[in-house]
């Protein structure tokens, strides 16, 4: 049956199945239909469905923070300045390999044996290579913000920052 879900919730269905995972493979083997999805048994696979999870849910957590109403444009480029920032601290997380902030990753990555050890360092490169991109991609999304940054401060604080530094133009009314 077609669901098509919606993307807030997208990391909400993974983190269930994430969840579900070892029901779905008894479930699977008792109806002798295990062998139609092999990558439920590739651990490499399994890897990359939870790094993935988990990601998910750190955008749900932004995008649910950014929702709401009484929300200023100021209030939500600060929550994305932050996210951003968190970006690096995921990448670092990956690669000194603590997980700490990828629950599922660091849960699924303790049950690898010694053969799937060997490969664990491939495909955490991939990751903190996917992570570089996000990093860039993020920055570049939000670039046209950034170039506002003075702005914003002028309109926090235009005591402290100087209307020449937002770019603005202003404009003088001349009388008869």
């Amino acid at each position: 049956m077609y669901n098509n879900v919606r993307w807030l919730s997208r990391g909400n269905v993974l983190q269930r199945f994430v969840d579900c995972l070892e029901e779905i493979r008894l479930f699977l083997q008792n109806e002798s239909k295990i062998e139609q999805y092999p990558q439920l048994m590739d651990i490499m696979w399994l890897l990359k469905l939870v790094f993935f999870t988990d990601v998910y849910q750190h955008f749900n957590e932004l995008n649910i923070k950014l929702q709401g109403s009484n929300k200023t444009v100021i209030v939500m480029m600060d929550l994305i300045r932050a996210f951003e920032a968190k970006l690096y601290v995921f990448r670092n997380d990956i690669i000194t390999k603590n997980y700490k902030y990828f629950p599922n990753l660091k849960k699924n990555i303790k049950d690898l044996d010694a053969q799937e050890k060997r490969n664990e360092e491939k495909v955490i490169d991939g990751f903190i290579s996917i992570m570089y991109s996000l990093i860039k991609e993020f920055s570049a999304r939000f670039s046209q913000f950034k170039e506002l940054s003075e702005t914003y401060n002028f309109i926090m604080y235009p005591d402290v920052i100087s209307f020449d530094k937002t770019g603005l133009v202003s404009i003088r009314l001349v009388g008869n």
